[in-house]
């Protein structure tokens, strides 16, 4: 399994966003349908149960809370936002519920940079010139792209990745999306902007900055600060993951982490020389012991390797091993006793040697028949990729 440098893995972040149309259709289509649902509620309500909508159940302060608004806290905010929530894990995941393949890179830091920077930007010309309808656009494509790579980087990552903590990211950025459309409704032209109004959509908004406490904001800086919470979120997030990688990595070497299969280990500091591991100790039989050391890598900015050292067995008095690889084809014939009886005639009896050579091709040890990634064992000659975690099989 390879670790590839930073700069190829940013590469290799920003070619991905060849495989996400899914984003750009299934916002367009959502913007639509989420219109079209609105619309069509509102209009059943007010048609089917004029009373309801009309009815004041609370009080908030100086803000009656009517029917209307609680059906469209619920039905208009909360329900859409668990839907989005829902399809994005669904994107984001294979078969099996794990991270779907091409976000899992070596270095899943690089995943939010992209969309991080025009975060930025996006924020910044806001701040200069004002909440304009280009610059919440760009707000808007931007922190939805945020949320999904940062959601991307958390599951990749070891140190802070709790999934249930991605689902309430979801869900919040609906909530905030939700809120944003019905704000920014009122102003669409035409029939489409009758119909909203037709909805109770603008009552709805009215009674809900009420509500908020922040009746007569402007609907572009309420516009503003909804599209930014996706953006809001993810930093957040990104900000105490950054902390406990640290802890992670101050807490080095690991006795024994555990890890999801969508999952990379973090990388961990070298080990201090009282803590490496001595020198083989021969057994009983005048076998060398055989040492494994496995190199743990990154969380959050970084990547993994695992590296195995596997000792060779000493000679016995009755048998002898030899490995051969592609690179060096097994000889034949009195080649191959000299190959591998070597000086020594006397292991010769009657032109037999008691010993066995094994032809091994390269790479071709008992670990290939489980994936590097997960260990889930593998059909080593009929699979690509793993059926359990996604990994590509490297042969």
């Amino acid at each position: 399994m390879s670790d590839r440098p930073p700069a190829e893995e940013l590469r290799r972040s920003v070619a991905v966003l060849a495989t996400e149309w899914w984003l750009v259709a299934g916002g367009i289509a959502g913007y639509l349908s989420y219109g079209v649902w609105v619309i069509g509620t509102g209009l059943a309500l007010d048609a089917f149960a004029p009373g309801l909508a009309a009815a004041s159940l609370a009080t908030v302060g100086s803000t009656s809370v009517t029917g209307l608004l609680v059906f469209a806290a619920v039905a208009w905010v909360l329900a859409p936002a668990v839907v989005a929530a829902w399809l994005l894990n669904r994107q984001l995941s294979n078969v099996n519920g794990n991270l779907v393949s091409q976000y899992r890179i070596d270095h899943p830091g690089v995943l939010p940079a992209v969309s991080g920077v025009v975060m930025v930007v996006a924020t910044a010309a806001a701040l200069a010139v004002g909440p304009r309808v280009p610059v919440l656009v760009l707000m808007a494509i931007a922190g939805v792209h945020l949320l999904v790579r940062t959601i991307a980087f958390g599951r990749r990552v070891y140190s802070f990745s709790p999934q249930p903590l991605f689902t309430v990211l979801g869900v919040a950025s609906g909530l905030a999306l939700a809120a944003a459309w019905l704000v920014h409704a009122p102003r669409l032209p035409g029939t489409v902007g009758e119909r909203v109004a037709g909805a109770g959509v603008v009552t709805v908004v009215e009674t809900g900055l009420g509500v908020a406490g922040v009746a007569g904001v402007e609907s572009a800086t309420a516009l503003g600060v909804l599209l930014s919470v996706p953006a809001l979120l993810s930093g957040l997030y990104l900000a105490v993951q950054t902390v406990a990688a640290r802890r992670v990595r101050a807490r080095a070497p690991l006795a024994n982490p555990v890890k999801r299969a969508e999952q990379r280990y973090p990388i961990m500091p070298p080990a201090a020389d009282s803590s490496r591991p001595g020198p083989p100790t021969p057994s009983t039989n005048g076998a060398s012991a055989s040492t494994t050391s496995s190199a743990s890598t990154e969380d959050g900015n970084a990547a993994t390797a695992d590296v195995a050292t596997t000792g060779e067995s000493s000679d016995d008095d009755s048998s002898h091993t030899r490995v051969f690889t592609t690179d060096e084809p097994i000889p034949e014939g009195e080649d191959a006793m000299a190959a591998v009886g070597g000086d020594d005639e006397d292991e010769e009896d009657d032109g037999w040697i008691d010993d066995t050579a094994i032809f091994s091709p390269d790479g071709a040890t008992s670990s290939d028949d489980e994936c590097g990634n997960c260990g889930t064992e593998i059909p080593r000659e009929s699979v690509t990729f793993c059926p359990n975690c996604g990994e590509r099989i490297r042969r």
